[in-house]
């Protein structure tokens, strides 16, 4: 059990709030590794962002060293995420993949094209990456767990955020009018704010779409590379 006069919080996070942050599980797997790996002084919780009744972002500040030398302390802890690039297969077609468009208050851009995506919520990678695929994408396009395949799981940015995020594919056989319903469709959960477009493009597109995230380039060079793929233009 960690000492409990190493953590404190400051005032800008609610009292009736800090016990929710003490046991939020990503907050948790952090304070644990932390204290497991370093020597940690003193951390201090200096704000909390709720995503409705859960608890969401958590900014905090570490006092802590390694080898003896202190270490930059500040983190934003948000927990891990996934997402799945899709492998659209229609006969005698080049493959197909789905982006979606939204927008992303923190790059300031109304419009990033990128994979479905999302976080995990306290539930498991594949379980997590079946339900965006049905919120942003639609039911309709059928994915089940056995079509989904671990490229790599990666940290996206270890110098500010604990965020790892498991990169999925799955190469699913569709018809042209599927493909055909998919391409413009508007989607997202009105509950969370979300208003998405999903384009359907050649997967050999993709590199070109323009300044895209980490997740979607990584996704489609790791599955490029990979010698048992199977969505390889007829010849």
């Amino acid at each position: 059990m960690p000492d409990p006069d190493l953590i404190h919080f400051s005032p800008a996070v609610p009292v009736e709030l800090r016990d929710r942050v003490l046991s939020a599980p990503h907050f948790v797997r952090w304070r644990d590794g932390l204290v497991a790996r370093f020597d940690v002084r003193r951390i201090d919780v200096h704000d909390v962002v709720m995503f409705g009744t859960r608890v969401g972002f958590i900014f905090a500040v570490a006092d802590a060293s390694s080898d003896g030398r202190p270490v930059p302390g500040a983190a934003m802890l948000r927990g891990d995420s996934v997402s799945v690039l899709l492998v659209l297969q229609c006969p005698d077609e080049a493959p197909r993949t789905v982006l979606t468009r939204e927008a992303r208050i923190p790059i300031a851009r109304p419009d990033l094209l990128a994979l479905p995506a999302g976080m995990l919520d306290g539930g498991e990678f594949v379980s997590t990456a079946l339900r965006e695929l049905s919120e942003e994408v639609g039911a309709d396009l059928k994915v089940t767990q056995a079509d989904l395949v671990l490229l790599d799981t990666v940290w996206l940015s270890p110098g500010g955020t604990d965020e790892a995020i498991a990169l999925y594919y799955a190469e699913i056989p569709v018809s042209a009018e599927v493909v055909h319903a998919l391409d413009g469709r508007h989607t997202g959960l009105a509950s969370e704010h979300e208003n998405i477009h999903l384009h359907v493009l050649p997967l050999a597109d993709l590199p070109a779409i323009g300044r895209t995230d980490a997740k979607t380039l990584l996704s489609y060079h790791l599955y490029m590379a990979r010698g048992d793929r199977k969505d390889k233009a007829p010849a």
